[in-house]
């Protein structure tokens, strides 16, 4: 019974159905065989599922940071030009800065990775850097914005294990940080040794010019204060930040920048709610699928069966990690947080893994799956503004993956390096 609603979700996957209908069908076929239990539970879950206040936030997290693309991202752009042109392969480590500052805004990969993309990616390859290698470190540069606060995949997470949305995007922070540190390290390195960037002349500006840049690209760095301050403070619910970040996109995009008119604005509000419907459905889906989990007692199953190869704690985490960087190249991302987060948390967590630093670890692996194909949907999006095929990226695309899957055994096996924050606060 439980092999047909795997395998019949296999097959609906690998036929090309989307996530979320593919869980469902896989949740009908079940119950049908099952034929004990009625069909309409489905539905009934569906609703319950996505019946939350909490789950308001990440769509408006979404909408602010589609509208923050008015007017924000080229300011972000130049300041992170103005703080790091000035080492080799500067221009390429501005973009990386750019992809860092955006994703504090954004909290979407595949949004940091179009709108830094779109102006960086260009100007690159006009200053010399390989096309290959230009969208292989902005799609992994990209990605970053899972990672940094306020990030959607550690929303979701914080949602679907019952967590706290706050503590859990504070823990984001140091590894996020560290993340763009290590990309700027690793562009410093490659661009030295290929010779990217050589014999451009660095951008030099005065001291009102660095002024004017700073000054401009502070409204958009409250964004971050604005949600994590209301959420730390007491003073607003997730939902409520979410609520203000977008009123506060919105003013700066209307009234500051004067950028987004009603036509751009009917534009951004579709394209926002194409990618919130396509996630919702997802959630959805994930809700039947985790009450049949529970009900059939998969879930202890599961970890039975982990726990019967190993029951060392290392080893069964790093078969886990291993588990989700494998899934990240074949599933969409926001999908592996809402349908397996809940399965494997209390495995781990039941060997002494603390809840927030694994959903950290979820988190890169779901973006070492945005970089590697066949899913990769960050490196696609870089390689479509350059007009590349996927393929044209190797090998450098496995170069920042590599720093990825570095940085995860890194922070697996110095948990503090997540947990510290939730001690300070």
């Amino acid at each position: 019974m439980i092999a047909i609603l795997f395998i019949s979700m296999l097959v609906f996957l690998l036929i090309g159905i989307p996530v979320g209908f593919a869980v469902l069908g896989a949740c009908l076929l079940f119950l049908m065989s099952a034929d004990t239990i009625p069909l309409v539970i489905i539905s009934q879950r569906m609703v319950d599922g996505i019946g939350s206040f909490t789950f308001l936030a990440m769509p408006l997290f979404i909408f602010s940071g589609n509208l923050m693309a008015y007017g924000s991202t080229p300011r972000l752009m130049r300041l992170a030009n103005l703080l790091l042109n000035r080492i080799p392969g500067g221009f390429g480590a501005a973009g990386i800065g750019a992809c860092g500052f955006f994703g504090c805004v954004s909290g979407s990969g595949v949004a940091t990775t179009a709108a830094i993309g779109s102006i960086v990616g260009p100007e690159m390859v006009a200053r010399g850097y390989g096309k290959g290698y230009t969208a292989s470190i902005l799609a992994a540069s990209g990605t970053l914005g899972g990672i940094i606060p306020p990030s959607i995949t550690l929303v979701l997470f914080a949602v679907a294990t019952n967590l706290s949305i706050g503590d859990m995007l504070m823990c984001g922070f140091i590894p996020g940080f560290m993340c763009v540190a290590g990309f700027i390290l690793l562009n410093t390195v490659i661009c030295k040794r290929r010779g990217y960037g050589e014999g451009q002349e660095h951008a030099r500006y005065s001291g009102s010019e660095k002024m004017k840049i700073v000054l401009d690209a502070v409204p958009p760095l409250i964004m971050p204060i604005i949600i994590l301050g209301g959420v730390l403070s007491g003073i607003a619910t997730p939902t409520e930040s979410a609520v203000l970040a977008t009123v506060y996109a919105a003013f700066l995009a209307v009234v500051v920048y004067r950028e987004l008119d009603l036509k751009k604005f009917f534009a951004v509000a579709i394209e926002s709610s194409k990618s919130i419907a396509s996630i919702m459905i997802i959630i959805a889906a994930a809700a039947p699928f985790g009450w049949i989990m529970t009900s059939q007692n998969i879930t202890t199953a599961l970890a039975s069966l982990i726990l019967g190869i190993s029951q060392v704690p290392m080893v069964v985490y790093l078969m886990v990690v291993a588990l989700l960087i494998f899934l990240g190249t074949f599933m969409e991302g926001n999908s592996i947080v809402v349908v397996l987060s809940p399965i494997l948390l209390p495995i781990v967590a039941g060997l002494g893994m603390n809840p927030y630093h694994f959903g950290i670890l979820v988190a890169i692996a779901i973006c070492i799956g945005a970089c590697t194909p066949p899913m990769a949907t960050c490196l696609f999006t870089s390689c479509k503004t350059l007009g590349l095929e996927v393929s044209d990226t190797f090998p450098d695309i496995f170069l920042v993956c590599g720093y990825f899957i570095l940085m995860e055994l890194v922070l697996l096996f110095i948990p503090q390096i997540t947990t510290c924050v939730l001690g300070i606060m």
